[in-house]
């Protein structure tokens, strides 16, 4: 732990011992070399002063700076630095270490009460002088507001690649292939949909069943969810279905989905040709809602039976 009677003196000529904390928030190959840029730069760093031993290094790749929850080596360097496995963490930034102004303040308060210091290179914030918090808080709200406005440029995109007709969401969709915010029709995979939906009309077949049988004939991977999401899917009668959920909570990215009277449907066989005719759609989806009326009354009966015999009141 470092002796507190240092704050007043320069890091730099302090024996500390020292790590570094670096993190990119996707997987692709330009951010790849950005953590080992990043690496490699830390290592310089450290190496260069002759009063401070590299003890430890934490990465994260691949993950986001909105909340530290899935950051598993920041948690990590956070609960070696209360056991006192080292004195002084070097990062990049305020917005690489976290993008919210609550986790900022938070463990670099844990961590000082420990005697343990963070020392942000690029905005020049070390937490052993006194202003620090003041200008951590600053530096953090101003990363945490490029977030907000980031969700709200994207929401804004959406909105507007859906006025004009640009099909969204995942591109792999079994039977089509997307190009340039259209749908295409792959003609193998359309006939394994049809066969779906044409097997599933008859009302013989459960998900499950139906997915083993369409396992065991293309030699595919389906499962029950899987069969499911291919019957509700709109695109396969040639329609546009979206908005169906939006993000309320930006720090958070909590969603919030809409009930499906407010999705946006519309018939565009233009951007969305058709697979399957939509008088067999909509039969397969008959039989879907039914199925799924049937067992919510199921689980609420079994629900009221146990309820009722918990409190000792009588079904009628």
């Amino acid at each position: 732990m470092i002796d507190y009677g240092i704050m007043d003196k320069n890091i730099y000529n302090v024996r500390l011992r020292v790590v570094y904390y670096a993190r990119v928030s996707t997987d692709n190959i330009e951010q790849n070399t950005s953590i080992t840029n990043q690496v490699s730069y830390f290592k310089n760093y450290i190496s260069n002063i002759e009063s401070w031993l590299l003890v430890g290094e934490y990465v994260d790749e691949g993950i986001s700076g909105k909340n530290t929850y899935n950051r598993i080596n920041f948690k990590r360097m956070i609960s070696d630095g209360i056991r006192g496995k080292y004195d002084l963490i070097l990062t990049k930034s305020v917005s690489r270490f976290a993008r919210n102004t609550i986790d900022s303040i938070k463990y670099t308060n844990i961590l000082k009460n420990k005697g343990i210091y963070v020392y942000f290179i690029n905005d020049n914030i070390n937490t052993f002088n006194s202003d620090s918090e003041f200008r951590l808080t600053l530096m953090a709200s101003i990363a945490q507001d490029e977030i907000r406005k980031l969700s709200e440029s994207v929401k804004f995109g959406l909105q507007q690649s859906i006025s004009r007709g640009v099909v969204l969401g995942s591109s792999n969709i079994l039977g089509y292939r997307k190009r340039k915010g259209k749908l295409i029709i792959d003609k193998n995979e359309a006939k394994i949909v049809r066969d779906i939906y044409n097997m599933f009309i008859t009302n013989e077949y459960s998900y499950k069943k139906l997915a083993l049988l369409m396992n065991k004939k293309y030699n595919k991977k389906f499962d029950s969810s899987s069969i499911k999401r291919i019957l509700i899917n709109y695109k396969y009668k040639g329609y546009y279905c979206g908005r169906k959920s939006t993000i309320i909570d930006y720090k958070s990215n909590k969603r919030n989905n809409y009930s499906s009277d407010k999705w946006i449907i519309y018939k565009d066989r233009k951007r969305v040709p058709i697979i399957v005719r939509e008088d067999i759609w909509d039969k397969a989806n008959e039989i879907v809602n039914k199925r799924t009326n049937k067992r919510n009354r199921a689980k609420y009966r079994v629900y009221s039976i146990n309820y009722n015999k918990k409190y000792k009141y009588v079904v009628k």
